[in-house]
């Protein structure tokens, strides 16, 4: 099947939701992978017309469409990229397993997958009337958004978390990485690795944040 050539990053999210097997939203990827399908991977994905994607509440959820399923067979088989360590070549060992599994037993892939099982929603408990918040009370949320305004080159662009933390300089860190991990878990901020991390300074490593059991050097925040 012709198409364009795919990072492993986008093959791995095609192979998420063939095993999901149902539109999925950004934040149960969060919760349950620590991940999220979101900027180049997804309008990559997209425009491709493998997977289909709209707005749920504040975030974003993806599916596979028939192209995308038809493309996840090809992936089968396909090569990998070559020094991307061992996950990579992994998962595509268990795919060409799978690929082997589903010729002898003549089946198609949607055939082999079952969708999981969407996440139940709980009802929540009437909040009682919120007390007025102190007006000295900092905004650790909004004051992330001013400075991500001054610092971004473009809307919906990248910025370091070295720049963010020198612009809330004020703030106690631990204030400020709870707000970023409150804001990543409601996909009001994309929070990534850095790629080249060779290059990376001390002081870039040290204003990483731990989360999904990696270090996050980068944010970015839709427009609102």
């Amino acid at each position: 099947m012709a198409g364009k050539t795919l990072k492993p990053s986008q093959k791995a999210f095609l192979t998420l939701l063939m095993a999901e097997a149902r539109e999925v939203t950004n934040s149960e990827l969060t919760e349950r992978y620590g991940i999220s399908l979101t900027g180049e991977d997804s309008r990559t994905l997209v425009d491709e017309k493998l997977v289909t994607r709209r707005k749920v509440g504040r975030g974003l959820a993806h599916e596979l469409t028939d192209q995308g399923w038809a493309r996840c067979k090809d992936e089968l088989t396909a090569e990998y990229v070559k020094g991307t360590g061992p996950a990579v070549p992994a998962m595509h060992a268990l795919l060409g397993a799978l690929d082997r599994y589903v010729k002898r037993a003549e089946l198609g892939l949607p055939d082999l997958f079952t969708a999981s099982p969407a996440p139940v929603e709980v009802p929540r408990p009437a909040k009682a009337a919120a007390k007025p918040r102190a007006a000295t009370k900092v905004d650790v949320e909004q004051r992330i958004r001013t400075a991500y305004a001054k610092l971004a080159p473009a809307p919906q662009g990248w910025v370091s978390l070295t720049d963010l933390r020198g612009a809330l300089s004020d703030l106690d860190r631990g204030v400020v990485d709870q707000a970023l991990m409150t804001m990543a878990v409601h996909r009001a901020v994309v929070l990534v690795p850095e790629e080249n991390q060779k290059n990376m300074s001390a002081e870039d490593r040290a204003a990483a944040i731990h989360i999904g059991g990696e270090d996050k050097h980068l944010l970015s925040i839709e427009a609102a």
